[in-house]
């Protein structure tokens, strides 16, 4: 029998670079993903606070979503502000939802995602509520008349 001492360095060699890309492709296209979803929560959170300060319409509201969108985020961003709701305790609440398809990068994780999705992007949610001040529906106090 023979020895095989470089029998296993060999595999190593052949095998380790996929390895290496999977994980660090992964660490890269979940590393933009999470990125994108903080940025998608900041921006509904900024528009779900513009609507309630300055009770807009939802066409104002999804404009000023769409104004704080990054130039270079190129996958489909939706926005969906829903009419305001009268809370029980008093004062109207305003819910946004936004959507955006963040793009993967390498291209392991894009033929996944596009055998099994459909499509090569991951789909990020975020909603935010926001309840009008109550100085902004109530008369000023102390007010001349």
């Amino acid at each position: 029998m023979k020895k095989r001492r470089g029998q296993a360095l060999v595999e190593f060699a052949l095998v380790f670079p996929f390895f290496l890309l999977i994980v660090i492709g992964g660490i890269i296209d979940f590393g933009f993903a999470f990125y994108n979803h903080l940025t998608l929560q900041q921006i509904v959170n900024n528009t779900a606070k513009f609507a309630a300060y300055n009770n807009s319409s939802t066409i104002k509201t999804s404009e000023y979503a769409n104004s704080l969108k990054p130039k270079w985020w190129d996958g489909s961003f939706s926005v969906y502000p829903s009419e305001p709701q009268d809370m029980k305790t008093g004062g109207k609440i305003y819910k946004v939802t936004i959507s955006y398809d963040s793009r993967t990068y390498t291209p392991f994780y894009k033929s996944m995602y596009k055998a099994t999705k459909g499509t090569e992007y991951i789909k990020l949610y975020a909603q935010a509520a926001y309840k009008a001040p109550e100085h902004l529906n109530s008369p000023l106090i102390g007010a001349k008349k």
